[in-house]
């Protein structure tokens, strides 16, 4: 099957109105922050440059280096996290110019592929104290429809160094239980940031095709590479988790450990599984840093796994990531980006017909 890139995924509004009309089954997830605006925007018509779903609610400046998109939350923005989190304890936080010149410096490990489309599209990357996660990209489109995206991150990741970092995430899927614990090397030599950076930006950098051979859809793999519990996998606290007690640790990553999947959280999706694959890859593969995850305070003594020593995983993520360094990746990510804007259009004015159906409907429904 041809692998193609694309910038992003369909309008998160045309996906809410097609969902409003009944005709959305399944489809990528919407980011949190644009669900949230995709559905005040149905209910209530908001002017463009206060609706963060669209660009013009931000001070994007085309053409403006990257490093002076790396800056402070919008407050509109900061606000929209906090009510979707349930989270009063967000705080913006100010990039120093050490922060900057850090992020520069992990930006500059990525593939090519990655400098232009960060530079083409992303309008802005953020901090936030105390956020639930490491980090969250979203997207918004300009009045043609054109997507472009936005990165927050938490500035912890400044400070910790990478195995720290994933060392959290991977505890915060479990209920904890002494002396249960579960502790990830990825050595010390880069920060958390690291592994934020690399995965947001991967989500900058859509790739679809290339997962129809694990995904039957967005949250469903293939009945081969599906493994037990793995449904209740959450991270963070967030969706309601975790709901997996530690005693089930064991199952989930020998279950983990016979799929073609790079991590507990890449399992979740396949927007998940990319951004996974290809920053594990670059990783360990690239800067030479290990991967491996311990779990400790079990009957029978530690658990031991590392990923990206999986024929199957390995495999995956060179394919994927030889992809996103071939010289022909940035043409077509020019050409299908353009396609998707085009499609995203057309989705619009569909999107606009329907609901004036709906109105049309209701109003007949009310008429004795």
């Amino acid at each position: 099957m041809k692998k193609f890139v694309k910038y992003a995924v369909i309008s998160v509004l045309v996906l809410a109105g097609l969902a409003a009309a009944g005709l959305m089954v399944i489809v990528p997830e919407i980011p949190r922050d644009m669900l949230n605006y995709a559905k005040a925007k149905f209910q209530k018509p908001v002017p463009a440059e206060q609706n963060l779903t669209r660009l013009e609610a931000y001070n994007f400046v085309p053409g403006a280096r990257l490093e002076d998109r790396i800056t402070v939350i919008p407050p509109a923005l900061l606000g929209n996290y906090k009510d979707c989190d349930k989270a009063p304890e967000y705080e913006a936080y100010a990039p120093t110019a050490a922060d900057k010149a850090l992020v520069m410096e992990y930006l500059g490990l990525l593939p090519e592929l990655y400098r232009k489309t960060l530079e083409e599209r992303c309008i802005g990357i953020f901090f936030v104290k105390n956020f639930k996660g490491n980090g969250v990209t979203s997207w918004v489109t300009d009045a043609k429809d054109n997507v472009f995206f936005h990165i927050t991150l938490n500035p912890a990741g400044l400070t910790d160094d990478i195995s720290t970092t994933l060392s959290g995430r991977e505890n915060s899927c479990f209920i904890p239980q002494a002396p249960g614990r579960i502790t990830v090397d990825a050595g010390t030599k880069y920060k958390g940031l690291l592994y934020s950076l690399f995965h947001e930006t991967t989500h900058g950098v859509d790739y679809v095709s290339f997962f129809s051979i694990v995904w039957e859809y967005y949250n469903i793999p293939r009945k081969e590479e599906d493994y037990s519990q793995r449904m209740y996998i959450t991270f963070y606290g967030l969706g309601g988790g975790p709901k997996l007690t530690f005693g089930k640790a064991l199952l989930v990553y020998t279950g983990l450990s016979r799929s073609s999947f790079a991590s507990l959280y890449g399992s979740m999706s396949w927007a998940e599984d990319l951004a996974e694959l290809a920053t594990m890859y670059m990783l360990t593969a690239k800067l030479g840093q290990p991967y491996r995850i311990t779990v400790t305070g079990l009957e029978g003594g530690p658990f031991f796994l590392e990923p990206m020593r999986s024929p199957k995983v390995s495999a995956r993520a060179a394919a994927l990531m030889a992809e996103l360094d071939s010289a022909g990746a940035l043409d077509e990510l020019e050409a299908k980006g353009k396609e998707l804007d085009e499609k995203s259009a057309a989705l619009r004015a569909r999107l606009k017909e329907l609901n004036a159906t709906l109105e049309k409907a209701k109003k007949e429904k009310k008429t004795p």
